[in-house]
């Protein structure tokens, strides 16, 4: 896992603040070509978050167990 550092952040901050003021938008008259802006906007900020592991999964094996079982 990669922490944000403080220049990401800021920009991260900014991106949503344009994303809110594209949303703010979208119900107007003039909407044409805001929503591919609005699009690059949500990957962008997609790319500058950093990604959380969603699951992990862990599997414990004996050693004790495994050997003994190896030898008969």
């Amino acid at each position: 896992m990669r922490a944000m550092t403080e220049t990401q952040d800021d920009q991260v901050h900014l991106i949503r603040k344009a994303i809110e003021a594209l949303e703010d938008k979208l119900h107007s008259p003039e909407q044409k070509g805001m929503v591919a802006d609005l699009v690059r906007l949500l990957q962008v900020e997609k790319e500058l978050t950093p990604e959380l592991p969603r699951e992990v999964r862990v599997k414990w094996v004996d050693s004790f167990e495994t050997a003994s079982s190896t030898k008969t």
